[in-house]
């Protein structure tokens, strides 16, 4: 043939209307192929089970069938079937007489057989293929119908046939050799030696259109679905699931045979001996490339091309000392349930040979338990065998592809995922091809195990995943400043109200408007999606304590953590130490430049100091960029409780001043400063001198405090001019001196440091064993969002 041969093969989805049958009958007539098999119309399928089921229950389906035949004549007339309405309609009432003579069989057997059963069920690819054929003809193309059933033999394994190949091709070939014109054929049937009707299991329609494919030697096989092609894992479990562009014949068997649905797995057999490639391609976008699978394919890049899954499995196991060292134990196996034609899913032994156990679906486990315990009769009672275990509500998750058959490591990589995700493995397999690596887990584990491991397989290995908590004055600048960072991707953002997720990466050109329209927040959902996702970063720019008592869990799981906020760190000494512990053993990173001077590089200093050797003697520093302005303006020109209410006016105090002249806050720094010394202390072990006098009720509202708080005046008027005769200045000071921590208001004069502190600084001194008699000074801005968001940012970009 010279011009490019194609199978066409069109699932019940791509014909579950007119309009749908429609297009595709704009398809087949773009470009004429050497034959369309198509699928029941979708749903139809399950009404000639439901039929069935009636038949065998003595129920009246009467109606049931005269709706189901008229659902076809109406659809015939949905396609505007005029010239060809009258054959259309004698084809399906034809149908409709075999369907009713089998119904009634069936009604007086009071039974299902599997030869009945596949004959009812024929019904649906014969009633459709007839509807599409008859379209064509009145569209103009020539083509015939084509029952496969005269051309495809099979052995008598209903519901699940076995082709044989060879006499089917001779027969395809001999029906194209008479006249070369397209069919329009019946997929998912065959029939036996003696004319019985057969069928090759859900979704064989694919198969069908291999084996007509192979027969007849096409250029490519087109599986046209209603999906662009098979992705790289379930799209209701990883929304960001991506088209496999390029598979392996190997690889797409591998992972259909794991459960991803969008190709049945025998389909590769017959265009793989022939090396005809094979195309999964959506009929509602059919510009899209879709998915090719052929023999060989270039390597993209990752070790894994997919993963798919199968849910509620049973496993069985047995196990005892008897086994070590007999032999045969699990060809036994096999020969007892292939008795029964029971399907082995997976098979997994220890190397003592001690224990196996392997995977089946659960309808099939009653009679698999009785085949063992009569094939392991004489193990059992002597004990050889200790018991016959079943394991229910289980799932097998496969990661395919032909990566890791040369790359070392790659399971223990895996496994580490999983651990991270705190998913106990069951049992393990991992074929000779290396191409594959199979576990059992639990039926709830599946979904976060899929993520974490597609996050960590298809990730930008050298992308940071960053999931936001706090949308304030310094989460809204670290937005600005990680939107012109490519090494970043937002995936998630959390306000106290909202939060919006998408492991694609978020767009942060309006994350207020999108933010306010966004999910109701949950915390340990937002929690879960990040240890769900490889490199997840989580940013904490709040003062949440909830966020802060959480902290230890979420490293433990493997994220890491950048936080503003001082209260992790400042919590019970016991709740510290979890922290680091849960570090050593998770991977994950916590970072946290920004509890003490904001951009100021004053603890990682502090940690270089610790690390290289040195020994840290003394910590003194003003760490308040608020206490640190109001003190370096007080000149007594102006009272104190004014500058406060104009500080609180122009933002450079919390929205409660309270919240800095308690002090608090300084403790909280100072304390963080003394424990990386490696200090045992607790927050109350700091003595703090509060500013704000005893007298005052902490009820009071904010502005009756500002108000109330001018009674006070003249007393810190009475410090400043005490100050003044001795030629000093107030300063607000916190300081550890190896074993005490203090916060006060100090009088200092020129030859102390902080003297010459001005405005909003932040003015840190460390005295070592190395910098004695010039102790290392660090000072700047240390407060402001501007200055915090580019101290987090920077904490980001650490974390690797």
């Amino acid at each position: 043939m010279d011009k490019k041969t194609k199978i066409l093969k069109f699932g019940g989805t791509s014909i579950k209307t007119p309009e749908r049958v429609e297009q595709v009958i704009r398809l087949i007539l773009s470009e004429p192929p050497t034959g369309v098999v198509v699928s029941a119309i979708g749903g139809v399928t399950d009404l000639l089970i439901e039929l069935t089921q009636m038949a065998a229950s003595g129920k009246k389906y009467s109606n049931e069938l005269k709706s189901f035949m008229n659902f076809h004549i109406q659809f015939l007339h949905g396609l505007n079937i005029q010239q060809n309405l009258k054959k259309g309609a004698e084809a399906i009432q034809n149908i409709e007489i075999e369907l009713t003579k089998n119904l009634n069989t069936i009604v007086s057997a009071q039974r299902i057989s599997p030869e009945l059963n596949d004959a009812v069920l024929s019904v649906g690819e014969r009633m459709s293929a007839n509807i599409i054929a008859t379209a064509c003809l009145e569209n103009g193309l020539d083509v015939e119908y084509l029952d496969a059933r005269n051309v495809i033999l099979t052995d008598n394994h209903f519901g699940s046939a076995f082709v044989h190949y060879q006499t089917s091709y001779d027969r395809i070939r001999a029906v194209w050799d008479k006249k070369s014109t397209t069919r329009i054929i019946t997929g998912f049937i065959g029939s036996t030696e003696n004319g019985e009707t057969t069928t090759f299991g859900r979704s064989g329609s694919d198969y069908t259109a291999s084996i007509f494919g192979a027969a007849l030697n096409v250029n490519e096989i087109e599986i046209w679905t209603d999906v662009n092609g098979i992705l790289s894992a379930d799209p209701s479990v990883v929304p960001e699931a991506k088209t496999i562009s390029h598979i392996t014949y190997e690889e797409a068997m591998e992972l259909a045979h794991a459960g991803a649905k969008v190709i049945f797995p025998p389909t590769m057999i017959p265009a793989l001996y022939k090396s005809i490639p094979i195309r999964i391609k959506n009929t509602f976008e059919p510009d899209n490339p879709g998915t090719v699978i052929t023999k060989e394919r270039r390597a993209d890049g990752h070790f894994a091309i997919g993963i798919s899954s199968l849910y509620n499995i049973t496993l069985i196991r047995f196990q005892g000392a008897g086994m070590v060292g007999r032999h045969g134990v699990i060809g036994r196996v096999f020969d007892a349930l292939a008795q029964k034609k029971i399907n082995i899913i997976l098979v997994s032994q220890v190397f003592s040979e001690h224990s196996i156990c392997f995977a089946i679906q659960p309808e099939e486990v009653a009679l698999a338990q009785s085949l063992l315990n009569k094939e392991f009769e004489f193990e059992l009672e002597n004990h050889f065998i200790d018991s016959i275990k079943i394991e229910v509500n289980l799932s097998l998750i496969a990661v395919v592809g032909e990566g890791m058959r040369h790359t070392p490591g790659i399971s223990g990589k895996l496994f580490s995922v999983l651990g991270d995700q705190n998913v106990n493995i069951i049992a393990i397999a991992q074929g000779s091809s290396e191409r594959n690596i199979s576990f059992i887990i639990k039926n709830e584990e599946v979904k976060p195990a899929i993520r974490a491991l597609h996050s960590f397989i298809f990730s930008n290995q050298k992308m940071q995943n960053i999931f936001l908590l706090g949308i304030g004055l310094v989460g809204t600048e670290l937005i600005n400043l990680m939107r012109k960072n490519d090494s970043l991707k937002v995936c998630g953002i959390s306000n106290s109200q909202n939060m919006i997720i998408d492991n694609n990466g978020l767009k942060l050109d309006d994350v207020k408007n999108n933010l306010s329209t966004g999910e109701k927040a949950d915390l340990d959902t937002f929690i879960s999606m990040a240890s769900q996702t490889h490199k997840s970063v989580l940013v904490d720019v709040t003062s949440s304590s909830i966020i802060a008592e959480k902290t230890a869990s979420i490293i433990e799981k493997g994220i890491s953590v950048v936080t503003a906020s001082k209260l992790a760190n400042s919590m019970n000494q016991d709740y510290y130490d979890s922290i680091r512990e849960n570090l050593k053993i998770s991977g994950g990173q916590f970072k946290y430049e920004t509890n003490v001077g904001a951009g100021l590089p004053i603890i990682e200093t502090l940690q270089t100091l610790i690390n290289t050797g040195d020994k840290i003697e003394k910590i003194e520093g003003i760490m308040s960029g608020t206490l640190s302005y109001l003190f370096s303006q007080f000149d007594g020109s102006v009272p104190f409780s004014e500058l406060v209410k104009n500080a609180q006016e122009s933002g450079f105090t919390e929205p409660d001043p309270r919240d800095d002249l308690n002090g608090m806050d300084v403790a909280r720094k100072i304390l963080i400063l003394a424990r990386e010394t490696g200090t045992q202390l607790e927050l109350e072990d700091v003595t703090v001198e509060n500013l704000i006098p005893s007298e005052m009720s902490p009820d009071l509202s904010v502005n009756d405090f500002l108000t109330q708080f001018s009674r006070y005046d003249s007393k810190f008027m009475n410090l400043f001019e005490l100050a003044k005769k001795e030629s000093k200045v107030l300063r607000y000071i916190a300081s550890w001196d190896g074993q005490k921590a203090t916060v006060k208001l100090n009088s200092v004069g020129s030859d102390n440091p902080f003297y010459h502190q001005n405005g909003r600084e932040n003015f840190i001194i460390f005295t070592t064993k190395r910098y004695k008699d010039s102790p290392m000074v660090i000072k700047g801005h240390g407060a402001g969002a501007e200055v915090t968001a580019a101290g987090v940012l920077g904490d980001i970009l650490k974390c690797h």
